[in-house]
């Protein structure tokens, strides 16, 4: 049981994201940054520590602002990629421009699920510049937030980024980008506020045409392996995967249904339908990882995305098995939406549904199965007792909470959330992790059994699902659609178990007196809300991730072999 006080962090007493105001000052930093960029080592992308780090010796060594660390990071950033993004074709970059750049009174675009549709009026810098770029080659998006950017790399359309906007906004785009290992560069705006900004121009311009051959050392990247794990998902490749263990599933869509085909047809459609592949990308890479440091004759070919059979029918049966869990999930929970859809159990029926979920859960042992001949019959038998484990694990935790939500909500205590979420979510992980680094390890599994990889997945796993409690409150449009849905259903949240804990008796008949059945949802939530927030709640769950996170990451440092220890930190940033 991992028992973690919680505290506030102390607020830093300067700004660091202050553009300098003077274009003498701006230079001067950009120039000093190839020098302080040449001390990183190139083989991996910078961890955000080490760009920080780096920036900060810079700042000092020049005697500039405390408040320009924010822009001294990002050039610190741009110098270590710079040759990489040169070295990749404009047909193959993506140019990520700020709304905030449109005249917003004599706009005349419109949005769309990717973001500004510009309509090329004239009223603004967008039109001139977006043409130049796409007359270059490059693909454009003028949007804020790392989803569309991440699902254009992920497609294969882009293989570099140049960004533009806030530094706000390029902390939080980049983040996930730079953990990915995509060669990117941006200009930050020199006034933010979203209305009226004001930018370097010329400097992406500059940006925009730089071509040059490789030079020096490749950075390590996990793009060709996320790529690698979302086409498993295709019509033919997943029709290839589960060739030979299917009887009459139709590949194309469900079309007019037999009752023969039915149960196959909706498992196959679940599988391919809506998820972040982050499973089967956590085996993918495992194996990619273990490989590397086993000195695997293999070893490039999986980190360019390309695997035996085997090992991609183990990473699809860790998702068949996810996918699995989660149809099971969502009728005990009585959700009503998944990936934006109604959930199987809403639009096919209970019954159905289990009926569903069961296949795939059979369907996911069989793929593992299907490998011994290739894998090895011990190989074989050591990740499914691993994912038998995972199995009970989760039957556990959930058979928990649903123990919880028929007695008393307001008995719920921090450990006994902590204790729920390490057996709902960490064994799935630590079992992704094992499958992956087990099949590259056949001869010699002690690296796959070592405990160093189950504490940091039962770390990440509690994390992930505190990150959860809070993204319920956010009514994320791409999920579940509705807000504090699990607050509401009597959930041992530990949002919830810590507004008890730091409350007292007028607090618990608050709490308690929400889920009645003649108060409107929106008071209800409102009540909620306003409880959380007055004792602290939403701050303390932030704090206990980063708590996580920091032992995580302690774990992730512990780790002997280079490639897994990569790996492990590179999840830190794709898992929390």
């Amino acid at each position: 049981m991992d028992n973690i006080a919680t505290s506030k962090r102390r607020p830093s007493p300067v700004n660091i994201k202050i553009v300098p105001a003077e274009p003498l000052e701006r230079e001067r930093i950009r120039a000093a940054a190839g020098d302080a960029a040449a001390t990183l080592d190139r083989r991996k992308p910078p961890l955000p520590a080490e760009v920080e780090k780096t920036a900060g010796d810079l700042i000092g060594r020049l005697h500039a602002a405390p408040s320009s660390l924010g822009f001294a990071m990002v050039s610190v950033n741009n110098e270590f990629w710079r040759g990489q993004f040169a070295a990749v074709p404009p047909s193959r970059r993506l140019l990520l421009l700020p709304h905030c750049l449109r005249h917003v009174r004599e706009c005349k675009g419109t949005y769309d699920a990717r973001g500004l549709s510009c309509a090329k009026c004239g009223a603004c810098t967008l039109a001139a510049v977006k043409a130049e770029a796409e007359s270059l080659g490059y693909t454009v998006l003028i949007a804020e937030g790392s989803p569309a950017v991440v699902e254009v790399v992920l497609r294969g359309q882009a293989d570099a980024i140049l960004g533009m906007a806030c530094l706000d906004s390029l902390e939080k785009v980049f983040a996930r980008v730079a953990a990915l290992g995509i060669p990117h560069v941006a200009v930050p705006l020199l006034t933010d506020g979203c209305v009226a900004t004001t930018a370097e121009i010329a400097v992406l311009r500059g940006w925009l045409r730089q071509q040059a051959g490789l030079a020096g050392t490749g950075t390590r990247s996990y793009v060709p392996l996320l790529r690698a794990a979302d086409r498993l998902f295709e019509d033919r490749a997943l029709d290839e995967l589960v060739a030979e263990l299917v009887v009459s599933a139709t590949m194309n869509g469900p079309g007019e249904m037999s009752p023969a085909q039915g149960t196959e047809t909706l498992a196959l459609e679940w599988l391919r339908e809506g998820g972040k592949r982050l499973r089967p990308f956590i085996t993918l890479a495992g194996h990619a990882a273990a490989s590397r440091d086993a000195g695997a004759p293999d070893a490039e070919a999986a980190e360019s995305g390309n695997f035996p059979r085997a090992v991609r029918r183990v990473a699809l049966a860790i998702e068949a098995l996810h996918k699995a869990s989660l149809i099971h999930d969502d009728i005990e929970d009585d959700d009503e939406f998944r990936y934006g859809r109604e959930t199987l159990h809403r639009r096919h029926g209970i019954a159905t549904a289990l009926n569903v979920g069961d296949y795939l859960i059979g369907l996911g042992y069989r793929l593992v199965a299907s490998g011994r001949r290739e894998l090895g019959a011990e190989c074989v038998a050591d990740i499914l007792a691993h994912l038998s484990e995972a199995h009970t694990q989760l039957c556990r935790g959930q058979g928990e909470e649903l123990l919880w939500t028929r007695g008393d909500p307001m008995a719920v205590r921090p450990e006994a959330v902590q204790r729920i979420y390490a057996l709902k979510t960490a064994p799935a992980f630590e079992a992704a992790l094992y499958a992956g680094v087990r099949t590259a390890q056949c001869e010699s599994p002690d690296l796959a059994r070592t405990e160093n990889l189950r504490r940091f997945c039962r770390l990440i796993g509690v994390a992930y699902q505190l990150l959860n409690d809070l993204k319920d409150w956010s009514a994320d449009r791409r999920d579940k659609l509705v807000a504090g849905q699990d607050s509401l259903a009597r959930r041992p949240t530990m949002l919830l178990a810590l507004a008890l804990e730091a409350g007292d008796a007028a607090t618990i008949r608050k709490l308690a007196s929400v889920t009645e059945p003649d108060v409107a949802r929106d008071l209800k939530l409102e009540s909620l809300r306003k409880v959380y927030e007055e004792r602290g709640a939403f701050d303390q769950a932030r704090n206990l991730v980063e708590k996580y996170r920091e032992r995580a990451r302690a774990e992730a440092d512990a780790m002997p072999a280079e490639a897994l220890r990569d790996l492990m930190h590179f999840l830190l940033e794709a898992v929390l």
